[in-house]
């Protein structure tokens, strides 16, 4: 009777496991699908609303301006009221937000559409922050990359149903209000998936602590009798030990500010890129508006399909870093082909090729380079540092749009102005690449290559210390040369 018990708890854990998966997944389908509406809608609205191509990603520009800071506070504030009170505020606001978005579209505001944005855009950051700090205490250890990849699929589902069909509603309607406010029926939607996410989470310090004492049990009774006392007093302590001081940061390890610089270029190219590629196939591939809609799918579906694989990949075979590495690389050689690619009115599908290496970068982004960040972070501290990422990234996202519309502008050909932008981006993808490199021989202790790299296996270990001998007898016999 005991066993069948502990069989029905293990089995109602992986439940659960499973529903805050989902409903993690879609909290962010309204976000992921309202974020990219410009990027959709992109000739419609610079038509609509009268604006240029730099005031145009002004709306990305200014989603990201005011998380410099912001994401850094929010990210202070997460660890101070808790994530589940964190996700119902910043959902919430992020409906808000959307709906003020649509006004400003409805009324041709572009000033209200920017007033819109920036809210979005410091919801957005946080409400990631948010969800980031609760899958990581849900899946932590080996299962991490995995939930990660499969938590960006409903996301990716989302922007890629965006560039779809936004399109064909305003070819439908004649107007862009009525693509920005199906935007915010979606967010409305995540927004319950956040109010039910808040409730199943509730489990989650009782569910981590019955896992903890499970694991004790099997290395013996005394431990289990210490990781008992370790856990009650854990729990009475839960709101003071997971409250991060600004002053911690400074104890963040020099291999999370590489993961944070490597971070915030590789996601800059994308989404920068992606904001303005709708435009980029109607000047520079001559597509039609919702041609390019239907081809811009092609990176979420793929990220979409892919994630939950590569992240399964990733946590059984570790090797972290040399996938920093080939995420970088991916990077440049879809900007290298976006550049020279030349596309015939009878060879279109040419073009999705770049679209799809484009895709596969960022699935190896979301699997690699965000686990990296939370294995090498305390729990206690996950809010502040995600802030801090939050920020630089918020940096990229925001200048890195205007250096592009401005590298567009200034050439007297659209099509040599996007053939500039790309190589922007490709030397941004150089300098990620090159700061990946410098990890790969800074990181010694090898611990983002273990399977588990909170909990490596005993030949994991073994390994690591017959290349500590060998390297020491390289260096003493260098010295006796």
């Amino acid at each position: 009777m005991g066993d069948q018990d502990q069989k029905q708890d293990k089995q109602k854990i992986k439940t659960t496991r499973l529903i805050i998966l989902i409903l993690s997944a879609l909290l962010l389908f309204g976000n992921n699908y309202s974020f990219d509406n410009p990027q959709a809608l992109q000739s419609q609205i610079m038509e609509e609303v009268h604006i240029s191509l730099t005031e145009f990603n002004y709306l990305y520009s200014f989603f990201s301006f005011p998380n410099i800071l912001l994401t850094l506070i929010g990210g202070y504030l997460i660890d101070r009221i808790g994530s589940r009170k964190s996700i119902i505020i910043f959902a919430s606001l992020v409906t808000v937000s959307q709906t003020i978005i649509a006004f400003g579209g409805k009324y041709q505001s572009f000033h209200l559409m920017l007033f819109g944005r920036v809210f979005f855009g410091v919801a957005s950051e946080n409400l990631i922050i948010s969800q980031n700090v609760i899958i990581t205490a849900w899946f932590k250890g080996h299962q991490l990359s995995t939930a990660s990849g499969c938590i960006v699929t409903l996301p990716e589902i989302a922007a890629a149903l965006n560039s779809y069909f936004s399109p064909m509603i305003y070819d439908y309607t004649g107007s862009i209000t009525y693509p920005l406010f199906t935007s915010v029926f979606v967010c409305i939607f995540s927004l319950l998936c956040a109010i039910l996410l808040l409730f199943f989470d509730k489990s989650r310090d009782s569910i981590l602590q019955q896992e903890q004492l499970e694991k004790s049990s099997i290395s013996g009774n005394d431990e289990s009798h210490d990781t008992l006392n370790d856990s009650q007093q854990i729990t009475q302590n839960t709101l003071h030990s997971e409250r991060a001081r600004l002053q911690e940061i400074r104890e963040f390890p020099a291999l999370y500010w590489y993961l944070t610089a490597i971070c915030s270029l590789c996601l800059g190219i994308y989404i920068s890129f992606m904001d303005d590629v709708s435009d980029y196939y109607q000047k520079k591939f001559q597509f039609k508006p919702v041609e390019a809609g239907k081809f811009i799918t092609i990176p979420y579906i793929f990220s979409a399909l892919l994630c939950p694989f590569i992240g399964y990949y990733i946590d059984k075979v570790g090797h972290r870093r040399f996938f920093l590495m080939i995420t970088s690389f991916l990077f440049i050689i879809a900007q290298i082909l976006f550049g020279s690619v030349h596309v015939a009115s009878n060879e279109k599908w040419i073009a999705a090729i770049p679209l799809i290496i484009q895709g596969l970068a960022f699935t190896c982004y979301s699997c690699v380079m965000i686990p990296c960040v939370q294995y090498i972070v305390d729990q206690k501290y996950m809010g502040t540092a995600f802030g801090i990422l939050g920020m630089f990234e918020s940096i990229a996202l925001c200048f890195f749009p205007i250096i592009a519309g401005k590298i567009v502008e200034f050439a007297d050909d659209p099509q040599i102005g996007y053939k500039n932008m790309s190589l922007f981006y490709s030397i941004l993808g150089l300098i990620s690449l090159f700061l990946c490199i410098t990890l790969y021989h800074y990181e010694s202790s090898n611990k983002l290559d273990f399977i588990d790299p909170n909990n490596p296996l005993p030949e994991e270990i073994r390994k690591l210390n017959e290349y500590s001998m060998i390297t020491e007898e390289k260096c003493s016999i260098s010295e006796e040369k």
